[in-house]
């Protein structure tokens, strides 16, 4: 966010902090290293498990707390003289509409897993729930940031799966789509930023005028990447889809082949999960069967196959078998 930095290094307006766009260049690139391993695992080139690794997901986690963060510390800069509305509403619009051009995208590009509250939903309401606390005193910030990422560890109800209530957090419900980050805990992390940044001194030290300043070439591409993070975040997919397809086409590196997965062990849980559930044994065993040969067509078997279906797997599975058994 701005500040500024005249002749004699006092800052005023016009500016900016570069230790905050170089932080949020740094998500960038965090962000683009997780969105390019799903890339390289949709043509074949590495494990369709890649992006469900441990480190994988520690990665996806850590860019969106980053990102988050950095929300709520440029809430604070930019309103450090106190609220300006007319900036506020217009940052939010820009915001909101981005979202908006991401669910349209994904809409036409991935009917089947649409984003309806990814990353920029979530920033657009996490910026929304911190206009009264902006002037706040930081202690308001960290108690209603730390009570909405801890709400959802002791507090889940199926009342809340409905698609007009699942977005807030607290349902036991996974949507299929390809960005899912709602409201709680997520929007927490922004007021512990805006918290954080409103402590005592903390602005000060930020703006004060030996600050550090991005002053190499990789760090002032970097900071010019986080000056410019909305755009970088709706086109930098399109690129490196288009950079990976390039190659494949190319043929100078040959995808992985994959061995043929063996579903055995996948069709007996699956009857006997669905036995149990009250359905006939022949609609199971036709159902699990679908479902199988689902996940072979997919070209997901090494991410679906195995282990106890959790998070975006589960939801996945849960769609393919939704489809098998006409739901």
């Amino acid at each position: 966010m701005t500040v500024a930095s005249g002749g004699d290094g006092a800052p005023e307006a016009g500016g900016r902090v570069d230790s905050v766009d170089v932080a949020r260049g740094v998500a960038l690139v965090g962000m683009a290293c997780y969105h390019l391993s799903w890339d390289l695992a949709d043509f074949g080139f590495v494990s369709p498990i890649l992006p469900f690794t441990p480190p994988m997901r520690l990665l996806s986690h850590g860019v969106a707390c980053g990102f988050l963060a950095l929300v709520g510390v440029s809430l604070a800069l930019a309103h450090r003289k106190g609220l300006n509305l007319r900036a506020f509403a217009k940052r939010l619009a820009i915001v909101a509409g981005a979202a908006a051009l991401v669910t349209a995208g994904s809409a036409a590009f991935a009917p089947g897993l649409t984003i309806w509250f990814g990353i920029l939903h979530c920033i657009a309401a996490a910026t929304l729930l911190a206009l009264p606390l902006i002037e706040a005193p930081a202690w308001a910030s960290l108690v209603a940031g730390a009570a909405a990422v801890c709400l959802p560890s002791f507090f889940h109800s199926s009342a809340f799966d409905s698609p007009a209530l699942l977005w807030i957090g607290l349902g036991e419900a996974l949507p299929n789509t390809l960005d899912w980050r709602p409201l709680l805990p997520w929007a927490g992390v922004a007021l512990i930023g805006l918290g954080a940044a409103r402590l005592p001194g903390a602005l000060a030290w930020a703006t004060r005028p030996r600050r550090f300043r991005a002053r190499s070439a990789p760090a002032r591409a970097i900071a010019f990447a986080g000056r410019h993070s909305l755009a970088v975040y709706l086109v930098h997919q399109p690129i490196l889809i288009g950079l990976v397809w390039s190659v494949a086409a190319s043929g100078v590196v040959a995808p992985a082949a994959a061995p043929k997965p063996d579903f055995s062990a996948f069709l007996a849980a699956c009857e006997k999960t669905c036995v149990a559930a009250g359905r006939p044994s022949p609609d199971c065993a036709t159902s699990c069967r679908c479902v199988a040969d689902a996940i072979e067509e997919s070209g997901a078997a090494d991410r679906l196959g195995s282990g106890p279906p959790e998070g975006e797997r589960a939801a996945e599975l849960r769609r393919m078998a939704d489809a098998c058994m006409g739901r």
